[in-house]
């Protein structure tokens, strides 16, 4: 909700772990991060003079952690493949 405006209901397990500082000024700390699936047409709006948009997993987007990429991809795929395998 912070990031995006949107508000989804959370999967139950998380999506990554990471002993990470988000700025070089603050200690590291334990983060999780959670996935939600939402409609990509919902309307974004999240904080000020961060504006978020939707970016397709085969674009390379900046991040301060680009290792994060390779594990969004990764996640995604699993998840799209599980529920493919509901689906039927």
């Amino acid at each position: 909700m912070e990031e995006t405006g949107l508000l989804g209901e959370l999967l139950s397990v998380p999506a990554a772990v990471a002993v990470r500082s988000f700025r070089a000024d603050w200690t590291p700390t334990l983060s999780l991060s959670y996935g939600a699936v939402i409609n990509r047409d919902a309307p974004l709006g999240g904080e000020k003079g961060q504006p978020p948009k939707w970016v397709d997993l085969d674009e390379s987007w900046e991040s301060v952690f680009p290792e994060d990429r390779d594990r969004i991809r990764a996640y995604v795929r699993r998840l799209a493949a599980e529920h493919a395998v509901e689906a039927r």
